[in-house]
């Protein structure tokens, strides 16, 4: 009955230590993970298509090179077809001429009826210096005219053949030609196909960026969410301390009145025991004074006793209950302190504050979770383990409450919905920060074995 329950108020709170939290940073910062990650495999395909693109700039670069080199050779092979044509042209020239002085030479022969033969140019000479003056002639002519027919052909065979190679010529710069084309479709084909993958580079290069705007945007708003969040653990905190620094001083004042009726009872016991001392001492003296008196009232105790004289060691003084309660067995104070009109005082999210919100009757400072049987006894409400609806269910520390367990410092609290004797469990109603509705009511139903309960 002496142990003080001080120290247990100064280091309980009411929590529900094992059930999950809600991390949103944890969650945001996996989730930027895995952007960075989808942002890195960007990256690296980035990388592959630009080097491709190099690639195919090094080749275009190469092929611009050989058609370049084509175009240069077409040119010279222009300007041969064209010299070629103006030599062909000039001894086409040159022939012509040569025809018509030819034609001329026999027109002016058949005018002046010259002699055309040796025989007739002897015949007709008038002497021998004559003679061979006429025969020179004849051989001249003979000589010019072969001479031309013999430079004639040449000439004929010098056009043939400039004609030949002008055409062979011709056909290398179609040839030519040919392979420029394909060459210039080569390209164009490489040129497009660079242009579809610059295309793509760009649609996945724009898709990063608005990867990475939206990373950066969500990753704002996890700071943002995660500095709310601190915010509000901060402000609870303190909330909480004062909360606790509130509930200790009224503590002090309860175990302080605790003690002072404690000592008050002790010194009454002690004043009583006194009295009936000093009570027992003069009936003695009495009895020894006088003897018929003594034999009268000998004689008289002997056959009934008077209330007036029995002994105060037969009485029966009632064992009081231990503030830390007795779940093997019931423990009942004295006369109940109505609590009903004191209104919460317990900070609100918190079990205490649920179960002091549905079971009004309950105290307004009985502390924490695990000190409610104690707190409760004290103030003359019955307290053991026996199950009931509409009673207050209290856990020790670290004691399980169905699929999870009671702080292991502070306890916990909760309201006794119903009771289902044919499998010994309780459906009990609850509230509490750890749960998704801190003020209640969370159900759940477990064993109603080995629980502390208290009694309206």
């Amino acid at each position: 009955m002496k142990k003080s329950i001080l120290s247990a108020l100064l280091v309980c709170t009411i929590a529900v230590s094992a059930l999950p939290s809600i991390a949103l940073a944890d969650n945001y910062d996996q989730q930027i993970q895995e952007k960075d990650q989808k942002i890195s495999d960007l990256q690296g395909k980035q990388s592959g298509v630009q080097a491709q693109i190099d690639g195919l700039t090094s080749e275009i670069a190469t092929v611009s090179g050989q058609v370049k080199d084509l175009e240069a050779k077409q040119d010279q092979l222009n300007k041969d077809t064209m010299k070629l044509q103006e030599k062909i042209a000039t001894l086409k020239v040159r022939i012509a001429k040569r025809n018509e002085t030819i034609k001329n030479q026999a027109r002016d022969t058949q005018v002046q009826g010259q002699a055309t033969s040796y025989v007739s140019a002897v015949l007709e000479a008038d002497s021998l210096s004559d003679v061979i003056g006429r025969v020179q002639a004849m051989s001249t002519i003979v000589k010019a005219n072969k001479s031309l027919m013999e430079q004639q052909k040449a000439d004929e065979k010098a056009v043939e053949a400039k004609v030949k190679d002008n055409e062979a010529k011709v056909a290398e710069v179609e040839a030519n030609q040919k392979e420029l084309e394909a060459q210039k479709n080569e390209i164009a084909n490489k040129q497009a196909e660079l242009n579809v993958v610059k295309a793509n580079y760009a649609a996945e290069q724009a898709t990063a960026e608005q990867d990475k705007s939206k990373l950066k945007k969500e990753q704002e708003a996890a700071k943002a969410e995660q500095a709310r969040i601190l915010k509000e653990q901060e402000e609870a905190a303190k909330a909480q301390k004062a909360e606790q620094e509130r509930q200790a001083k009224e503590a002090a004042k309860a175990q302080k009145a605790f003690e002072d009726s404690q000592a008050k009872a002790a010194k009454e016991q002690e004043e009583q025991a006194k009295a009936a001392a000093e009570s027992s001492t003069s009936s003695s003296t009495e009895a020894s004074s006088s003897a018929s008196e003594e034999s009268s009232t000998a004689s008289s105790s002997k056959t009934e006793k008077p209330a007036s004289t029995v002994d105060s060691t037969d009485k029966q003084d009632p064992t009081p209950v231990s503030p830390g309660g007795n779940q093997q067995g019931p423990s009942v104070g004295g006369n109940k302190v109505d609590h009903t009109g004191s209104g919460n005082a317990y900070a609100v999210g918190q079990c205490t504050w649920y179960v002091k919100q549905v079971a009004p009757w309950a105290g307004t400072y009985w502390g924490n979770g695990c000190q409610w049987g104690a707190s409760a006894a004290a103030d003359g409400f019955q307290v053991d383990g026996t199950p009931a609806a509409g009673a207050i269910v209290s856990f020790a520390q670290g004691q399980s409450v169905g699929t999870w367990n009671a702080d292991p410092s502070y306890g916990h609290v909760a309201y006794v919905q119903s009771y289902n004797a044919a499998d010994n469990t309780i459906t009990i109603t609850q509230g509490g920060m750890g749960f998704p509705s801190p003020t209640g009511p969370n159900t759940a139903t477990l064993s109603a074995a080995g629980l502390t309960y208290i009694h309206p």
